[in-house]
């Protein structure tokens, strides 16, 4: 099947499983993998030679789709709530993509060496760092299916975003250390600090500066297809102009995108024209939220990861334990989320830590001649099954465990009033504004 013919029937299907879900009221996302899970098995039983044409590769990953998801959801990301968690966000994204990857290959080896498994240590290694960080595609998903508070929805969000652009950081200083970049030499303290500088203060320079140069041209005009064009190019520009220069391409679109949403939008766009940029960027989000989701399904070889089924529940449970001691270690530190305690910041935090198609390209992107390449899919390609099928889909529970969901309390929900009417007094003196300014 050509690859044009493959993108038109993957959003055919999306629509179907899409109208399914509503209809059911299932988790899309779950859903799609499950589709895509049923035609591997169907196709490795009936069609074994048939190539579906459309592949979840670095290429179609990392340049086309994951630039539309991280920029729509950094346009949402309002500055103001960002800044009032930033020591959470941080915590999470940077020591915690660390630690995180340290305490999963700890407790991975100890717990598979006990059980006299075989598996070797540089394997599991680069599995950890992989899996370490939570990946903004299963992340976003998850939270506007699960419909999360505002607080925990930023922290949430701003972590899955960071801290992806911090893992692939990672995944690259490991593959150094191991020999299995030949892009780079001997690894030393020097590279890696000039490494990470580079990598991650040269993608805000570069996204800051497109994000910013760009917002200003948006106030020059006011054509809402040319401002379509112009956040087009500063979400794709911005990545696409940092992996050039050898910097992080997600951290640049993440910065992008909160400057295209928090300066470009609010003092550059009409309302008009935001309501037309924020539907062209939810509707691409979609589609390849949609896409990724379906692929990941699709890759799936199902009976080799029963082979492997130990070993991956173990990885599993090693990362679900790591990102919780992690974050009770680090409590402390991080700022409050109302209405819930010590013991429900632990646990939804935890158990909403997604991974994805992110983790998935990491480990089809290693070399072919490492010779633990396949095993390294196939506990990755589980381990991302496991969060995708067994944590999304009862994170609402969780939720409602803890009193957020549809059961909240009094308290809350005067909170929430107040927030909604401070919300429509913004909007209406915003609209008065436009009224006066003739834009409306």
């Amino acid at each position: 099947m050509s690859v044009e013919l493959a993108i038109v029937a993957a959003l055919l299907l999306a629509s179907i499983v899409g109208m399914a879900a509503r209809r059911f009221r299932l988790p899309y996302t779950v859903s799609l993998v499950f589709v895509g899970l049923a035609f591997a098995v169907a196709r490795d039983h009936f069609f074994p030679e048939f190539d579906p044409g459309l592949h979840l590769t670095p290429e179609l990953l990392f340049t086309i789709l994951l630039p539309a998801l991280v920029f729509e959801a950094a346009f949402h990301l309002e500055l103001r709530h960002f800044i009032e968690t930033w020591r959470t966000v941080l915590m999470l994204a940077v020591p915690g993509v660390a630690v995180g990857t340290l305490l999963t290959f700890g407790l991975t080896w100890l717990v598979l060496s006990g059980l006299g498994s075989t598996q070797p240590w540089q394997l599991l290694l680069v599995a950890a760092t992989i899996l370490a960080a939570t990946d903004p595609v299963g992340v976003l998903a998850m939270l506007r299916e699960v419909k999360a508070p505002k607080r925990l929805a930023v922290i949430m969000e701003g972590e899955s975003l960071l801290n992806d652009g911090i893992a692939i950081v990672a995944f690259g200083v490991v593959m150094t250390a191991l020999g299995l970049d030949p892009h780079h030499g001997t690894i030393t303290f020097g590279w890696i600090l000039s490494f990470l500088t580079w990598e991650i203060f040269g993608a805000v320079l570069i996204g800051g500066a497109l994000g910013l140069g760009l917002s200003w041209l948006t106030s020059k005009i006011d054509d809402h297809l040319i401002e379509i064009t112009l956040t087009t190019i500063s979400a794709f520009g911005s990545f696409l102009l940092a992996e050039q220069a050898h910097a992080s391409g997600i951290i640049a679109c993440l910065v992008a995108g909160i400057l295209s949403g928090n300066v470009g939008a609010t003092y550059g766009m009409s309302a008009s024209t935001r309501v037309a940029v924020v539907s062209f960027w939810e509707y691409a989000a979609f589609v390849a939220n949609s896409i990724i989701f379906l692929l990941v399904g699709l890759e799936t070889a199902p009976w080799r990861l029963f082979r492997i089924a130990g070993p991956v529940i173990v990885v599993w449970l090693a990362m679900l334990i790591a990102r919780a001691l992690f974050i009770s270690i680090s409590l402390p530190i991080m700022e409050k989320v109302h209405f819930l305690t010590r013991r429900g910041l632990i646990s939804i935090l935890s158990w909403g830590g997604l991974r994805g198609g992110v983790a998935i390209v990491l480990a089809l992107s290693v070399t072919r001649e490492w010779e633990y390449r396949q095993q390294l899919i196939d506990l990755v390609f589980g381990a991302v099954l496991m969060t995708i099928l067994v944590q999304a889909p009862t994170t609402p529970l969780v939720l409602r465990l803890f009193g957020i969901g549809r059961e909240r309390g009094m308290r809350e929900e005067a909170v929430m009033l107040r927030t909604r009417l401070r919300a429509l007094a913004e909007a209406e003196r915003y609209l008065e504004r436009q009224h006066e300014a003739g834009a409306v």
